[in-house]
């Protein structure tokens, strides 16, 4: 019997009991007109309270009125700024959530303004919880003119080398950017070449800037479904200033990516978007962050109710405490390339136990490299067991799993960005 198995049997028979106590709800014996009417009032306000609440990253932006509060640079983000965050980011259509966290807006010669992202807004509108940059809200943005953008300072990534600190020295980057983005970090290692050769439309082994545009704007989710493709959509592609863009094709548009380059963009800003969450638990940068951390990592925005969530967490608690040997920061990358499988690491659960009787601590770690292409340290693996294992038997099931490592990319949107395979009648 295993140190963790002993300490959860002696566990179970300690009875715990939830302080969590539900909120009560306001009574309402107001008529349903009154109620409607009211309550319409109060969206309404609470909408726009909320803009002024979310004004706080336009870096340099002239606030007229005193009303308006603005979060200075590395004030607490609140937790119901967070709250509003995340339900915007799991809920909403792509288009939407670009809105929110986007701060910018070009103002061309014309006057025609192009909602644009910063680099950091990009990171903000993928992690849950994001407390070094949060969505400013839909609506609320800094207007910048192209002779302003020369001399605009953005706010930059902290990691080393960061791709997307580079994408923000070329300019800013657009929607169709942003869902460019987006299903490449949705999409597992193995499928990387897949999603090349669909942006490859001639099949010389190189990305072009015509095709970029071209099949960008048809993955863009738009209102009222996925926009069809003209000239003018690839003008204004081509045209437009997209950091993005010219970090790849130059401001000429006159270079061209390889598969090699396009497997490089994956890496990089997989590696960077990692590196960044990982900061946000490991504050003193240490390397390392806590087993209690690492699952609150795992378990955030689950559908898992409150107090089960606690029950989990005491599991660990009472193996590793806080100074205990720690998670670090290859290991956390690894089990997050993991997490990104989606359904790739449930397709190997299943079938690695088609009879049903579940899988042990080896054969989960089996599994795992096969999705993330590294191997996955024992240590890990140990910690998500006893956090998932309720039975305390040494082997979980898919059925106790889902919500954790199955939902894990729902609450970031790549579930609805991810490359989507079908040969016959399967899907993947």
């Amino acid at each position: 019997m295993s140190c963790w198995q002993a300490v959860f049997k002696h566990g179970r028979a300690l009875s715990t009991r939830s302080t969590n106590k539900r909120a009560e709800q306001d009574n309402s014996g107001s008529m349903g007109a009154v109620v409607g009417s009211v309550s319409a009032a109060a969206l309404g306000y609470k909408l726009y309270s909320e803009k002024e609440k979310y004004l706080v990253q336009a870096k340099g932006a002239e606030v007229t009125q005193e009303k308006y509060l603005v979060q200075a640079k590395g004030a607490e983000v609140t937790y119901e700024q967070k709250s509003f965050d995340n339900r915007i980011r799991q809920y909403n259509t792509p288009d939407m959530v670009f809105n929110h966290f986007a701060s910018l807006q070009m103002v061309d010669k014309t006057g025609i303004k192009t909602t644009m992202m910063s680099p950091l807004d990009f990171f903000g509108a993928i992690t849950p919880d994001c407390s070094i940059h949060p969505g400013a809200g839909s609506g609320v943005y800094e207007e910048i003119s192209d002779e302003k953008l020369k001399t605009l300072r953005l706010d930059k990534s902290p990691v080393e080398g960061s791709i997307l600190n580079e994408i923000g020295k070329n300019g800013l980057i657009s929607y169709a950017d942003y869902c460019f983005l987006l299903s490449l970090l949705s999409t597992p290692i193995r499928f990387v070449d897949t999603a090349f050769n669909l942006f490859d439309l001639t099949g010389d082994e190189k990305i072009n800037a015509k095709e970029f545009a071209y099949v960008s704007t048809k993955m863009s989710h738009k209102l009222g479904g996925f926009g069809t493709y003209t000239d003018v959509d690839q003008s204004a592609i081509l045209a437009s200033n997209s950091g993005l863009l010219n970090y790849l094709f130059g401001k000429d548009r006159s270079k061209c990516i390889s598969r090699d380059e396009f497997r490089m963009l994956h890496k990089n800003l997989l590696d960077e978007i990692i590196q960044l969450e990982f900061n946000e638990f490991d504050k003193d940068k240490t390397g390392s962050i806590s087993e209690g951390d690492f699952c609150h990592f795992l378990l955030n925005k689950t559908k898992i109710p409150p107090s089960q969530k606690a029950k989990m967490l005491k599991r660990v608690d009472n193996i590793w405490p806080k100074k205990a040997r720690g998670i670090s920061f290859p290991s956390f990358k690894n089990f997050f390339l993991v997490l990104a499988s989606g359904t790739e690491l449930e397709r190997g659960l299943f079938f690695l136990d088609v009879e049903n009787i579940g899988v042990d601590l080896e054969e989960f770690r089996k599994v795992s490299s096969w999705v993330s292409h590294n191997e996955l340290s024992h240590h890990t693996a140990e910690v998500v067991f006893v956090l998932l294992d309720d039975a305390g038997e040494g082997r979980i099931h898919k059925e106790s799993v889902g919500l954790v490592l199955f939902d894990w990319r729902q609450p970031r949107g790549f579930d609805k960005s991810s490359i989507h395979v079908q040969l016959g009648q399967l899907k993947i």
